[in-house]
């Protein structure tokens, strides 16, 4: 009786070994397979990330840079590319007009991280889609057509994500040093890895929405004064334009123009003629109220948009305090003052029922006018 005990003793003690060790090899396995389809949805978050970053960053900077490509000021299309290529996560920025030639195009250095660009305004070939993007494991390129109407031209983004390859490679070279350890606390870090993988995706969301804050910025703010630029100006006038509809209310748009900008621009320099300008926008900001809007448009060119208070020419005591804001001299480093007046047009709606295009149109017509006049503080259009 004792022998078939420590008989079925040893055979239990065996098939107990036998079993561990079946247990060990298959937890092995399961963890190499594990491994796998951790490295396979690694692969998948970057992807999807870096092309989740594509379409955010290339359409805020299509946006941006569109004025640009139109007109072709190649000076502020660079900067507005060197700008947006600052972001680390960006590795190379090109833009192309229509015709595919490359009228901006700069990569950063993956060794240094210095931002080259390149002057040579080669001829490339198209795509054959408007939009398209091609992922592979180090990078994202996504190829996005400008239209203003009609095609001006192609943005190339290229962007790859330096933060999270980074994690994520140190994460999985974490678990097979535990995988060597042991198996069953491998079992339990690969628990923690993925939790600490959604963490990351986490930050990583985060920083795309404070980079597509950071270009919405770009896109529709002004670069030097912080104002609100062109394109919100017209926003904000299509909003007025619906709330006047509704409610009944004039606004007001008015076209600005610094007189004397010039010739302190042209005897002091450019630099000067930016601190002038922070200056103004300044002023201009203290001088209005909450609910209106002011914006440069260009140059020395501002708008102010009067929504509340305008009935029946209530609009003059705010420009009477812009002027009285306005005159005052601007004290420059040297000790020097300098001077600056304005000409004024204004248009009011709904007795000018124009487009916010047009609106600008015809408050810049006014402003013309003032400023002939040499008499004249302001302007007003008549339809």
């Amino acid at each position: 009786m004792k022998v078939k005990e420590l008989s079925g003793s040893r055979l239990s003690t065996r098939s107990l070994i036998r079993g561990t060790l079946f247990i060990a090899i298959g937890t092995f396995f399961l963890t190499i397979i594990a491994l796998w389809l951790f490295d396979l949805k690694a692969r998948d978050i970057r992807n999807s990330d870096r092309e989740s970053a594509s379409h955010i960053m290339a359409d805020g900077i299509a946006i941006a840079i569109k004025d640009d490509v139109i007109t072709r000021n190649f000076a502020q299309l660079e900067s507005r590319v060197r700008q947006a290529i600052s972001d680390p996560q960006i590795r190379s920025i090109m833009v192309t007009d229509s015709d595919g030639v490359v009228l901006s195009e700069m990569q950063r250095n993956p060794r240094t991280g210095e931002i080259n660009p390149t002057y040579s305004y080669k001829k490339i070939t198209m795509p054959s889609v408007d939009d398209s993007i091609t992922s592979n494991n180090l990078a994202t390129t996504r190829w996005l057509e400008l239209k203003a109407g009609v095609p001006i031209g192609r943005l190339k983004l290229e962007i790859e994500s330096i933060l999270i390859d980074n994690k994520l490679n140190d994460l999985r070279s974490d678990v097979i040093i535990t995988l060597l350890s042991a198996y069953f606390i491998l079992l339990v870090s690969i628990g923690l890895v993925l939790k600490r993988t959604y963490s990351l995706i986490g930050i990583e969301e985060a920083l795309i929405e404070g980079k597509s804050e950071a270009l919405e910025e770009i896109a529709f703010h002004d670069h030097l004064t912080g104002l609100p630029n062109r394109l919100l100006l017209l926003d904000r006038i299509d909003q007025a334009i619906a709330y006047s509809n509704r409610s009944g209310k004039n606004f007001v748009v008015c076209f600005m123009d610094l007189d004397g900008f010039k010739s302190i621009n042209d005897h002091y320099g450019h630099d000067v003629g930016d601190i002038v300008l922070k200056e103004v926008a300044i002023r201009l900001k203290d001088s209005v109220r909450a609910s209106d809007t002011i914006a440069r448009i260009g140059g020395d060119e501002f708008v102010f948009l009067l929504i509340d208070g305008v009935e029946e020419d209530g609009f003059e005591i705010v420009l009477d305090r812009v002027n009285k804001n306005i005159n005052q001299p601007i004290g420059l480093q040297s000790g020097k003052n300098v001077q600056v007046g304005l000409s004024i047009g204004i248009t009011t709606y709904p007795i000018d029922q124009s487009s916010p295009e047009d609106l600008l149109k015809h408050a810049d017509k006014a402003m013309y006018l003032a400023k002939k006049s040499k008499v004249e503080k302001y302007v007003i259009y008549t339809p």
